[in-house]
């Protein structure tokens, strides 16, 4: 199974949800085979690290109602009712209205969701700033080696001599700093994925918007 079936069969396993909860849940798993494919892994491969998109399906869906057929969502708009069958006006015994489609929360849990998210952030944020610190730490350590040895050049052109140690501490620096690159690529995409991550999350969880 390659990446394009293994999020069709996911999508059709997330019909339950609407569409904006589903277009999240797949943007969130492209973008992990965007980063794994960036690490090297082929599709198959990063399929298999996924699991079977029933299961991953199950998990997202949780307890809600998981319909015989594929639900298909126009825009809010009512689906069809199907030939010959009955079709009830009111909510099954025991389930009101919000609880029969989208509930939102009130005024004073939204309120508390942000009050929390703040909290969290306050926490969160400077831990993330201070990783991109870090691997801007690495981005300038690694060009400062690789131009070692025309800052070297420089020494050269204004004092008229240069030490054989110095040249040899060049070509050291030039290997390190190559070395200091491939880590801070690598690093560079991990808090990328890492930071668009946790947005999402902010995001949804600000929204406050959830399927019964």
């Amino acid at each position: 199974m390659n990446k394009s079936e293994f999020l069709a069969n996911l999508r059709a396993h997330l019909s339950v949800l609407p569409p904006e909860e589903q277009n999240e849940l797949l943007e969130d798993y492209e973008a992990h085979f965007a980063f794994g494919l960036e690490s090297g892994r082929t599709e198959q491969e990063i399929v298999l690290e996924l699991g079977d998109p029933a299961e991953l399906a199950k998990e997202a869906i949780g307890n809600r109602y998981v319909p015989q057929e594929h639900v298909y969502w126009f825009g809010g708009a009512e689906p069809a009712a199907t030939p010959g069958a009955a079709v009830s006006t009111t909510p099954p015994t025991g389930v009101d209205d919000n609880e029969a489609g989208v509930r939102r929360r009130s005024v004073f849990a939204s309120v508390m969701v942000y009050i929390g998210l703040v909290f969290i952030n306050l926490i969160v944020v400077p831990l993330l700033i201070s990783c991109w610190a870090v691997v801007v730490s690495l981005a300038a350590s690694s060009a400062a080696g690789i131009l070692s040895p025309l800052l070297l050049g420089l020494e050269y052109l204004w004092h008229g001599e240069i030490f054989t140690a110095k040249i040899f501490a060049s070509v050291a620096y030039v290997g390190l700093g190559m070395l200091l690159a491939v880590v801070t690529r690598y690093a560079y995409k991990g808090m990328l994925w890492l930071s668009i991550a946790y947005l999402r999350w902010n995001v949804r969880i600000a929204k406050g918007d959830h399927q019964a």
